[in-house]
């Protein structure tokens, strides 16, 4: 055996190579199985390295026991080529599944799961390849293999081969993810500290200034279509995996969605007081199966709205979800014609009176340290507003007004800077609740604000 040189790292990453094929198997097919069946992470990763080990020992096992080896003798050999190698990519390989947000709770279907684990895998390998060299430089490690004269397994070039794909694949996934994090979850913490906070104001369902006759919100099935929650109930504060399906009249999941605002479905989560505000981009497997991964802190009632279009059509149904624990109901808080948005962000609503029953023109003023701040594009537009009537959370459809400069506010050298302006009609009197998002510096914010609409 070679103790230096290029022949040295030659035959190191052969060995490497050889001992990733047995632990990408076994710990491919541990996650899969332990995502499939909904185990706990640590319950998946002690499969995977279960089968990682089982897979990795057989992959240097069976050509010897082939050439005649007793099995006595071929135990001892793999024990001492791969434990090692095994030990060191396992540990890498699951942290890296656990650091990645979302990789976990991901299911097999989910573009997210292949990429990271591809990754994991790759690193993993490049990890165990100095201790690999360092063992058979010292006659150790998968030297004890080579001692006996038997060779097998997979092309080392073939797997070589594998692993650069797999790299680039689960490279561009994660930067895909990265780059479009900002977009998947929205900061909903910071409405929700903002509405806590907020004193007094009626709260929701008190229709002293409302119409007398109720009016239903979104409800689970409408138009031929049925929101399926999986997801009923989540623990607070714990990171948890929603799954839903939108279904036709036949009871198939229905797949063939269109876009809109950027993304073909939009998930929004809120406490029946109206708290807790989040905006989700789940993602959509092949058999129809949407998941998103989430996280919610106070426990209470929740109510899921799935806004999609589809044939043309927009649509928005309901479900409601429990996030176990005692709650205490949070009052809504009184109209304002301003907000705080967290990290130093406040936006003043420019409106003189909305009115049931016509159509209004919402403008908002995003500000930072008393200058208006120009806005990036955030879900197509300059931002994105959901609005929900107090009494019975029904969903208002709200349309991004085209960009244009406003006269009145000023930005460095003298040029006019964007509001960001929707248009919506409010279909009774009564206390709306409105969240804007929009983004600035790669980052999304959210501002919740009571409006009390007039007959």
């Amino acid at each position: 055996m070679p103790t230096s040189g290029g022949a040295l790292m030659g035959v190191a990453l052969s060995a490497t190579l050889h001992c990733l094929t047995g632990c990408a198997i076994g710990e491919v097919l541990g996650v899969v199985i332990g995502t499939a069946l909904g185990f706990s992470d640590f319950a998946t990763i002690a499969l995977a390295v279960a089968l990682a080990f089982l897979f990795g020992y057989a992959l240097t096992s069976l050509p010897l026991l082939r050439a005649g080896f007793a099995l006595a003798a071929v135990v001892p050999i793999a024990l001492a080529s791969d434990t090692a190698s095994i030990a060191v990519m396992e540990i890498v390989d699951n942290a890296i599944l656990l650091i990645i947000p979302g990789a976990m709770e991901a299911g097999v279907g989910d573009v997210l799961f292949w990429g990271s684990l591809s990754v994991a895998l790759v690193v993993a390998g490049a990890f165990a390849l100095p201790l690999n060299r360092w063992l058979i430089a010292r006659g150790k490690g998968h030297a004890v293999v080579h001692e006996t004269g038997v060779h097998g397994g997979p092309s080392p070039r073939v797997v070589g081969a594998i692993a650069v794909v797999a790299a680039v694949f689960g490279t561009v996934v994660l930067v895909d993810e990265f780059v479009s994090g900002d977009e998947s979850t929205d900061h909903g913490a910071e409405a929700a500290e903002q509405m806590d906070a907020a004193p007094g104001g009626a709260a929701p369902g008190d229709a002293r200034d409302a119409e007398a006759a109720p009016l239903p919100g979104p409800e689970a099935s409408a138009d031929g279509l049925t929101f399926e929650l999986a997801t009923t109930r989540l623990d607070p504060g714990e990171r948890g995996q929603l799954r839903f399906q939108i279904v036709g009249e036949d009871g198939r999941p229905v797949r063939d969605f269109q876009v809109q605002h950027d993304k073909r479905l939009h998930l929004i989560l809120v406490r029946r007081d109206l708290i807790g505000f989040q905006h989700l981009h789940p993602r959509l497997a092949p058999d129809g199966t949407w998941t998103t991964p989430v996280t919610i802190d106070e426990p209470g009632e929740y109510r899921l709205f799935a806004d999609f279009k589809r044939e043309g059509r927009g649509s928005v149904l309901a479900r409601d979800l429990t996030v176990t624990g005692a709650a205490e109901r949070v009052p809504l808080a009184p109209p304002s014609a301003t907000a705080v948005a967290g990290s130093g962000y406040m936006v003043v609503l420019d409106l003189q009176s909305a009115r049931a029953g016509e159509q209004s023109e919402l403008t908002f003023w995003i500000t930072r340290a008393d200058e208006v701040v120009a806005v990036e594009d955030y879900l197509g537009a300059k931002g994105h507003l959901v609005a929900l009537r107090a009494r019975d959370l029904e969903y208002l459809h709200t349309h991004p007004a085209a960009s244009g400069a406003h006269a009145g506010h000023a930005g460095h050298g003298g040029a006019a800077l964007e509001a960001v302006t929707f248009h919506t009609e409010f279909p009774s009197a009564g206390p709306y609740r409105l969240f804007l998002q929009f983004k600035h510096e790669g980052r999304v914010h959210t501002a919740a604000f009571t409006l009390s609409v007039t007959r």
